[in-house]
């Protein structure tokens, strides 16, 4: 068994063209560049046994040459796979049943197995090899061109694969920020496998949330930060594809909640990970979610704010001329997201969260992790009380937005650490602050589409409608108060579970 460590960018093919020619591509070249096709066919059962199992069985035939490889499904971080691999030669086109058992993975311990598995994808790539080199690393690149294929289904593969051959990750990291430094790139989240069992599967790209990272009290604090870290910046890898792939505004929320969670983390464990690098990043994170903002804002206001009056008067011309305006408006800020995602800037800020959170760590590793914790959490929830103090009715606007920010802090704290805690205990209060959360989310709304219409259609014929539209709302607002303040009561009452 070997462990295989690797990062994947991926990029169209005149950027490709472009890096191939690129000289720190030729530096330190240990053997010469030499292209093969490479034919990959993926084995699993009807039920795919070995999908759900985060395992993968392949057959490669490279020229004359047959290999049989199975890997695991390992770790993910920011494009970095690091993953169990156990590969050797073959005689024939199946995978031999003995290779399969000696792995000692459980799944395939079965010797029936092999003749239950069946061809699934197929990848066609053309692959341009070269190792090259320097002082204490050594690095495979791959550039790779082709194509996969399940069923009547295909799609194009264009990416370069940087596998360390020897010394630290931080090579990998390098020579990946150079790249995108050269030529439009990304970083990818997924193997081709993953790609081709999502084609035979039917799956479109499809926005995802946020995962709970898998944290045990064993671990350090820096480790902790390291688990949540990379979930988040996974969390963000996945729903840039998806907007990618398919424009949708869903994929542009998840991409702000990823960077919010990410910024929390990196406020509760500022104490241990703080210096330049930190700094940085927290601006540049802070830079992006304001180019991310106002396509997802105004997808709220058409949303919540337009369509509920829109619903009751349908036939009003004036409010669709309203609703036009502000469906152009969401479309100019969805092409700002998307051009925001296609800058350089971006690319190279994933890499650098990624180098910072897998090759910085010489950060101490302070307390127990509950120690820390608890602590975290206590403080936070502190905050949120004293800001929204006995009751929330005398709160002005802007003092209860204060409120619902902090709760929002304490949440994702919340989400981070519950697993350290009693899993009923900690669901039970997230449940109550989300929904403090959610009532104090639509006060907010409220209070932010009135100045907003106001602002917006002094002058522009729409001012009766927008008016209707902020009237509307305005009247929602006391039994929306009655609820937060019910809603903060029981709040006040719950038991922290952080607390033993």
């Amino acid at each position: 068994m070997a462990t295989e460590i690797e990062l994947k960018l991926g990029l169209d093919p005149a950027a490709m063209a472009r890096l191939k020619r690129q000289p720190f591509l030729h530096e330190g070249l240990r053997e010469p560049a030499r292209t093969v096709k490479l034919v990959s066919t993926y084995f699993d059962t009807p039920e795919r046994t070995l999908a759900a199992a985060g395992i993968t069985v392949r057959v490669r035939a490279e020229g004359r040459r047959q290999l049989q490889t199975v890997k695991t499904a390992g770790e993910r971080a920011g494009g970095l796979f690091s993953r169990a691999e156990w590969e050797g030669p073959l005689a024939g086109t199946r995978p031999d049943p003995d290779f399969l058992c000696a792995t000692g993975l459980g799944p395939l311990a079965d010797p029936a197995l092999a003749g239950w598995l069946e061809p699934t994808i197929t990848t066609t790539v053309s692959r341009q090899r070269r190792r090259i080199g320097g002082d204490g690393w050594e690095v495979e690149v791959a550039f790779d061109s082709g194509h996969i294929e399940a069923g009547t289904a295909r799609e194009e593969v264009c990416e370069v694969e940087f596998e360390l051959i020897a010394g630290p990750p931080s090579a990998l990291f390098a020579l990946a920020s150079q790249v995108v430094e050269a030529v439009p790139a990304r970083l990818l989240a997924d193997t081709k496998s993953d790609r081709g069992f999502r084609l035979a599967a039917g799956i479109r790209p499809a926005p995802v949330k946020a995962q709970t990272a898998p944290l045990d009290p064993g671990m350090s604090a820096a480790q902790a930060f390291q688990a949540i870290a990379r979930g988040c910046l996974h969390h963000l890898l996945v729903n840039e594809h998806c907007l990618r792939a398919t424009g949708e505004s869903e994929a542009i929320h998840q991409m702000r909640v990823a960077l919010r969670r990410l910024r929390s983390a990196i406020k509760v464990f500022r104490p241990i990970i703080a210096g330049p690098a930190m700094d940085t990043i927290g601006e540049e994170l802070r830079r992006l979610l304001g180019h991310l903002g106002p396509a997802r804002d105004h997808d709220v206001f058409l949303a919540e704010i337009l369509a509920p009056v829109l619903a009751i008067h349908p036939d009003d011309a004036v409010l669709a001329l309203l609703a036009e305006h502000w469906r152009q408006r969401r479309d100019q800020g969805r092409a700002e997201a998307l051009a925001a995602v296609d800058e350089p800037r971006f690319a190279r800020l994933l890499l650098d969260i990624a180098a910072w959170i897998e090759t910085a760590p010489g950060w101490p590793p302070a307390e127990p992790l509950v120690v820390f914790a608890t602590r975290a959490l206590a403080k936070r929830e502190t905050r949120m009380r004293r800001a929204g103090g006995r009751g929330l009715s005398a709160l002005a606007p802007g003092e209860l937005h204060r409120v619902r920010i902090l709760g929002k802090q304490l949440r994702y704290a919340g989400e981070f650490f519950a697993p350290l805690f009693r899993r009923r205990a900690g669901r039970d209060y997230l449940d109550v602050l989300a929904a403090v959360q959610e009532v104090l989310g639509q006060l907010n709304d409220i209070a932010v589409a009135r100045a907003r219409l106001i602002d917006s259609h002094k002058s522009d014929g729409l001012g009766w409608a927008a008016g209707q539209v902020a009237g509307w709302h305005e009247a929602r607002r006391p039994a929306l108060m009655s609820e937060a303040e019910r809603l903060w009561k029981r709040l006040r009452k719950a038991r922290r579970f952080w607390e033993r």
